[in-house]
Formats: structure tokens, sequence, C-alpha cells
């Protein structure tokens, strides 16, 4: 027989927060629904688009003279991210989007840049639900690799759109873990 038809496999994120916390100190999670430790902070609102996990891995053709098709491929690299628009703009968003350490500064506050090399490892967990069903997808490391390019404008929220980018945790740990108390799993 074939793959069964059921719409209530189909998965509607209707619902989901961003949690981020420094590499050393972040306390995996080991399933959907148990709270996470307090070395997670939630990132606030993220715009209506959701967040987009992608798994991509990079392919290598070989050829051959005899050939007009590859006659190998080899898969040479696997790549995760999670991109999303960060709405609001405090203190922790705008020390994660950026690298930044907003600090006082007499009656104000002010951000500083990080220095040009640096790189700043993170964990991210990002979660959704679709009813009662839950999800949280864990990456223990990773970096923002992408530009973060803010459109201010006077009929638009100035969102902080973040792409994080997974690294390799080290230790034969896992790029990225899925939890999910989803009864369709079981199928």
């Amino acid at each position: 027989m074939g793959i069964q038809q059921n719409a209530n496999y189909v998965v509607v994120a209707g619902d989901g927060t961003v949690y981020v916390a420094p590499t050393a100190s972040a306390v995996a999670p080991t399933n959907a629904a148990t709270a996470l430790n307090a070395v997670w902070l939630e990132m606030g609102y993220v715009s209506e688009d959701g967040a987009t996990f992608t798994q991509g891995q990079e392919i290598t053709d070989i050829n051959a003279w005899q050939s007009f098709y590859p006659i190998r491929r080899v898969l040479t690299a696997r790549t995760v991210s999670i991109s999303f628009a960060l709405r609001e703009w405090n203190k922790r968003a705008v020390e994660f989007a950026t690298g930044g350490t907003v600090a006082i500064n007499a009656a104000e506050w002010k951000l500083t840049p990080p220095t040009p090399s640096a790189t700043i490892d993170r964990a991210l967990i990002l979660e959704w639900v679709d009813g009662s069903k839950k999800y949280r997808l864990f990456c223990p490391k990773g970096v923002i690799s992408e530009d973060v390019e803010t459109n201010l404008s006077r009929t638009a929220a100035a969102d902080l759109p973040v792409t994080f980018a997974a690294s390799d945790p080290g230790a034969g740990g896992s790029i990225y873990q899925l939890f999910t108390t989803d009864p369709a799993f079981s199928s």
C-alpha cells in the first residue's frame, strides 16, 4: 500500500518562539514540552512570516570525457539554517542580531558593534505549536551568517532579519535535534 493521505499530518505553525543562549551555558532540551532552563532568553516578537528552516547539501559532479552526464556525484557539504525577522528592538534582540553590546551611556543606551573579526557562537531553539502538537528544534551551535538589513520606513515595522547558520557542535554532537509531541511521527 502507498502512503495514506491524512489532513491531521499537515503542520500549520500557528504560533512560535525563538530562544537564544550562549553555547557554553546552553542546557540542551531533552523533549518538546519540558520548561527550558533559565539560560535560554526569549527573543520576543517575530514577523508574521514566521521562521524558515533550511537543510541543504552541496553536490559536486564528477564528469568524464566519455559521458555527457556526470558519472558520479559526491556530497561535499551539508548546511542547516534558520531565518526569521525579529520585530522587537530591545537589548536581547539587538545584541543577538548585530553581535554588538548594548550599555548605558549617560541617560541613554549605546550599541557598540563587535570587533571586525569577532564570530559569536550561540545556541538557538525554535519552537512552534499546531493545536496540541508541539515542536522544538534545537541547534547547539551557530552564528548569524547573513546581513542584517533593516528597512526604516514610515509605513512598516523596522524588523531585524536574522539568518542563523548552524555549526558542527563537535564531540560527535548533532547539528540539530527536532523534538515533537506530534502523534503523526508514530505512524
